[in-house]
């Protein structure tokens, strides 16, 4: 089965998540596992798309397709790529976006794309563990668990129906619920998710498998929403990364 990644940077202020990417050898570790990872720079000058395609990191990935969008939404980007991947003949895909590291390790990385490959399913949220324990398990190994939860689950821990935190999923299922003419016009990725929010917390209750452990969390080290938190995460990044020093392969 074809499984690939999916990450979207933008403008040309967030290098220093490129200089923690570097050093994030489990998630280099993940993305040469897959079939391919597409990264976009979402309107980027190219002194910029350069300076960060120079970086370890980027170096390091060894099946990276570089792809440059510009004078488009982040909505128009979104759907345009996920019609892409599905054009180039993948059928699960994990997003990540490009404030997304590694809280894991290749052990656990080993065993979640051995689920991924072997079991059918519409999507595996991968950043929030332990949302309903209750919930029936559909993967075990003595590392990793994974339970059939579901968007209501969510929402009953007071939490997004469905956001943008990391996940895999079906490349059919995202297009289901992503390829609206309503989301695709509204252009920024706040207002996209609190749309898509409402969305599925009024009409369907989707599957949003999850996990005991957290394998993958977004940071706040840029932008505008939660820098509060900057020398929190910078710590939790060099004690993770600290843990895992060791060659990407």
């Amino acid at each position: 089965m074809s499984i690939c990644s999916y990450t979207q940077t933008y403008s040309d202020n967030r290098s220093i998540l490129f200089d923690f990417h570097s050093k994030d050898t489990v998630d280099i570790y993940f993305r040469n596992k897959l079939d391919r990872t597409y990264y976009v720079f979402h309107n980027s000058s190219d002194d910029y798309i350069e300076k960060i395609c120079n970086t370890p990191y980027i170096k390091n990935i060894h099946n990276v397709n570089v792809i440059t969008l510009k004078n488009i939404t982040f909505t128009e980007s979104f759907v345009m790529m996920l019609k892409k991947i599905k054009e180039d003949g993948f059928k699960y895909v994990f997003i990540h976006q490009d404030d997304v590291f590694s809280l894991t390790t290749q052990e656990v990385i080993d065993d979640l794309l051995k689920f991924v490959r072997t079991h059918k399913f519409d999507m595996l949220y991968i950043e929030i563990p332990n949302i309903n324990t209750n919930k029936k398990i559909v993967y075990s190994t003595e590392r990793l668990t994974i339970y059939n939860t579901c968007s209501s689950d969510f929402i009953k821990k007071n939490r997004y129906a469905l956001d943008d935190g990391p996940c895999v999923a079906s490349i059919d299922f995202l297009l289901g619920i992503y390829n609206d003419p309503n989301f695709i016009k509204i252009g920024d990725v706040w207002n996209a998710e609190n749309y898509t929010d409402r969305k599925i917390r009024n009409l369907m209750d989707i599957q949003r498998l999850t996990t005991n452990l957290i394998l993958f969390q977004r940071v706040c080290l840029v932008g505008r929403n939660g820098l509060e938190q900057k020398d929190a995460h910078i710590k939790l990044l060099n004690d993770t990364h600290s843990k895992n020093e060791h060659t990407p392969s």
